[in-house]
């Protein structure tokens, strides 16, 4: 098929508001678009829930691909796995979303299954091939010579400079995780590296942040509101 755009939108970390200024910008079509959701819905803000139920119920549409992030990751293993591999959920943001996901689980007893079963079925990253080019999306990056099928979770979910500075493939990859200020000051709109690589995590938690979208067809993007 061949779509109108193909649309990303960058880390949320619990900011709904933010993220409904974006969405209503961008006129998702189901039957003209595409759109992959990067991760990292929950964590940072105060509407983790609510961005996290959003990306559930966007799931489930026609042409979105909802990807996950490591803080998605992260909740997952709180829950699975706990002791030592769960630790490091609630220092990096993980308190306010447990307290809102308690607040749900009171209100609907299975919405712990039901939030564990989503985050387990995200992939770790889609390929797409358009007019004979490749794209790839995921949330962090990939492992430079490593093949697509051979990356670890922990380098999708977790890579930075050593992807953007060893990444030399002919594949367009479409990224959020690392924030665009973090790698160059007061930049927060999507960076177009020359090495085939678009960051598009514009510091959603941040205080002049903001959550981006961009179609990776033409390279217009279109970002939330100020609050």
């Amino acid at each position: 098929m061949k779509y109108r755009r193909i649309l990303a939108i960058g880390d949320m970390h619990g900011h709904f508001t933010r993220l409904l200024s974006l969405f209503h910008k961008i006129n998702f079509d189901p039957e003209q678009d595409f759109l992959i959701l990067l991760g990292d819905y929950i964590d940072r803000g105060d509407e983790n829930m609510r961005c996290f139920r959003w990306a559930m119920e966007m799931s489930e549409k026609k042409n979105v691909i909802a990807l996950r992030g490591n803080h998605e990751q992260m909740m997952l293993y709180y829950y699975l796995l706990g002791g030592e591999e769960a630790g490091i959920w609630i220092p990096n943001g993980g308190g306010s979303t447990k307290r809102e996901l308690e607040a749900w689980i009171k209100r609907e007893p299975d919405a712990l299954e039901r939030s564990l079963k989503f985050i387990g079925q995200r992939p770790f990253y889609h390929q797409m091939f358009v007019d004979g080019k490749e794209y790839i999306f995921v949330h962090a990056g990939l492992k430079p010579g490593v093949s697509l099928e051979k990356q670890t979770d922990e380098s999708l979910l977790w890579i930075r400079e050593e992807f953007y500075n060893g990444y030399n493939g002919t594949a367009e990859v479409i990224v959020g995780h690392t924030p665009t200020p973090y790698l160059f000051p007061d930049r927060y709109t999507p960076i177009f590296l020359k090495n085939h690589i678009t960051i598009i995590d514009t510091g959603s938690f941040l205080k002049r942040g903001k959550i981006s979208c961009v179609d990776v067809l033409s390279g217009k993007f279109w970002q939330s509101d100020p609050d």
